[in-house]
């Protein structure tokens, strides 16, 4: 006589950061920081599209003005992207901040493609040095929300990979599967 298990919660919760770590966002954003002296810094990004995601059409970059001296923020990306993508500084408006907005001028940033050269000078309000920001790819007909997501230092030391993480919750699945086994 065989008896079936039921699948425990305990098995549901091991899967849980594999269903997790399918998500993707249409974009990365990678950046660096450089000084350049006193509280002025500037922001280099490197914007790489997720394969299988939307194609990359508008992208905002969130500067909150109590961070941030708005009147400072200054364009410097290499001037040979201006002929694909328009870039300018939208200033802030009562809740909302002031974004570094690039848009595609001809065809969107596609394929798992990536894009370098995009920079912008700044002032910095804050605390320690300036970090992480957050970004939005938004559809430029309607202005809707795509994806969202936060820049990514691109000199820190990356953490694990979610996949990782659920890889090894499976390994720890089986082997509690098999040590019960026997």
């Amino acid at each position: 006589m065989t008896t079936q298990r039921k699948p425990s919660a305990f098995r549901f919760l091991l899967l849980l950061p594999l269903l997790a770590a399918v998500h993707v966002h249409a974009a990365l954003i990678s950046y660096t920081t450089q000084s350049l002296g006193g509280s002025r810094y500037q922001y280099d990004y490197t914007i790489t599209h997720q394969l299988g995601e939307a194609p990359i059409h508008l992208i905002d970059i969130e500067f909150d003005p109590v961070l941030y001296l708005e009147s400072s923020l200054n364009v410097v990306s290499d001037p040979l992207l201006t002929a694909d993508w328009d870039q300018l500084v939208l200033g802030s408006q009562p809740g909302l901040p002031a974004l570094f907005d690039l848009l595609a001028l001809g065809a969107p940033l596609d394929g798992g493609a990536s894009l370098s050269g995009f920079a912008i000078q700044f002032e910095w309000l804050g605390a320690g040095t300036p970090g992480s920001q957050t970004f939005l790819v938004l559809n430029p007909d309607t202005f809707d929300t795509v994806s969202e997501g936060r820049t990514v230092a691109a000199v820190s030391v990356p953490e694990p990979a979610s996949w990782m993480l659920a890889l090894a919750g499976l390994a720890l699945a089986l082997a509690f599967r098999r040590r019960s086994a026997r």
